[in-house]
């Protein structure tokens, strides 16, 4: 029974996470506005520019807010369709001569140079931002140093991008919120996070030793005893994948990232941990499912790791159509881990890596409208 106990310890492990996910936070209101720098990296993002502006335009914040768009090199209209806004001065737009491999290597000489605010709001320039995001950030940024928020598909045109949602959901959404309740820390996402730009300036500027420069962040900052926190008031609606081969470069990438990591940061962090029990859950459902067959015993870890899907999902206030998504995740994300996983492995013996491709679809960064997969009031700017 030895396996049993381990499948259940990592089901309750995961159970108490989505519990404590349901924990609120209080906040004090938002006294002072001070000054923010949204910069957003684009490359060959010429159908969906538009729109990442006029959501950041579309903001409630009361403050000033400084928009930057940093163009690592792109080949496309890009410069042609943020023209009217440069011209407006309601964007700053920096274009790049040659494209960058890794992105902080692209932001951190802009950040110096250009960001005018006391802090900095990274996201990605697929993200749809509901109006009071960056008042919430700034108002999370009250308690801590750091913040990053919740960020959810909003494409869910194949298979794959609904399995991507339902990992969102969990991993980077109900699953984020408990853990940072459970150890006092938040990891820092590319797709949406602030930080004081005092604090920035004081670790360094992002690291450019990995290409996870969100995930070092998060390391630099806990190293070097700052705080950091996550807001569940606002969801940013991402593009996720849409094809498996663009789904397994993504995740030896994020496979690839601790290991470079590792090299760098040492310690141990109860963030981590908890991270780690959070990332298997597919897997050890998956194998509960596949030895309930022959010992009934083992439904009881699968039972629990259903339920804390179930309670992610309630968490997020997921629409009912999402629900049906929870079975092709559990079945296909382990394996996409193991390929993954063997991919790293023949990487690591015979030499090779995983690098920053461009990701394309027949949908995705095509300026299909982003549908969110929750309930609830969720005021989106024009798509």
């Amino acid at each position: 029974m030895f396996w049993f106990w381990v499948l259940t310890a990592v089901a309750v492990v995961n159970l108490i996470t989505a519990l404590a996910a349901f924990v609120k936070r209080t906040l004090p209101p938002l006294r002072k506005h001070p000054p923010v720098t949204l910069i957003v990296r684009t490359w060959d993002d010429d159908h969906i520019v538009a729109r990442f502006i006029e959501g950041c335009l579309a903001q409630d914040y009361k403050g000033k807010l400084q928009i930057i768009i940093a163009d690592d090199a792109s080949n496309d209209r890009t410069s042609e369709v943020v023209k009217p806004y440069v011209r407006a001065k309601k964007i700053l737009y920096i274009r790049a001569k040659q494209h960058h491999p890794w992105k902080a290597m692209f932001l951190n000489p802009i950040i110096r140079k250009h960001a005018k605010g006391d802090i900095l709001v990274n996201t990605d320039i697929d993200a749809i931002l509901p109006p009071n995001y960056i008042t919430e950030m700034v108002r999370s940024l009250q308690t801590c140093d750091a913040v990053s928020s919740t960020c959810i598909g909003g494409n869910p045109t194949t298979w794959v991008s609904r399995v991507r949602i339902v990992e969102d959901i969990w991993l980077y959404a109900a699953s984020m919120a408990g853990r940072t309740n459970l150890t006092r820390q938040a990891a820092m996402y590319g797709g949406s996070h602030a930080i004081r730009m005092d604090v920035l300036k004081k670790v360094g500027y992002y690291s450019t030793k990995t290409m996870v420069e969100d995930a070092e962040l998060m390391a630099v900052l806990h190293e070097q005893g700052y705080s950091t926190c996550f807001c569940d008031r606002v969801t940013v609606l991402l593009e996720d994948v849409e094809t498996f081969r663009h789904f397994l470069n993504e995740r030896k990438r994020w496979l690839w990232g601790p290991i470079d990591m590792a090299k760098y940061y040492g310690g141990f962090r109860p963030y981590n941990l908890v991270f780690a029990f959070n990332a298997l859950l597919s897997t050890t459902t998956l194998a509960s499912a596949i030895l309930t067959i022959f010992n009934p015993a083992y439904a009881v870890p699968l039972g629990i790791g259903m339920l804390t899907l179930v309670l992610a999902f309630f968490k997020i206030r997921a629409r009912v159509f999402a629900y049906p998504w929870i079975i092709p995740y559990i079945i296909l994300d382990p394996l996409i881990e193991a390929v993954a996983l063997l991919g790293v492995v023949k990487d690591a013996l015979f030499g090779g890596g995983v690098k920053w491709v461009k990701v394309s679809g027949t949908k995705y960064h095509v300026g299909t409208p982003l549908v969110p997969v929750f309930s609830g009031e969720y005021p989106l700017p024009p798509q």
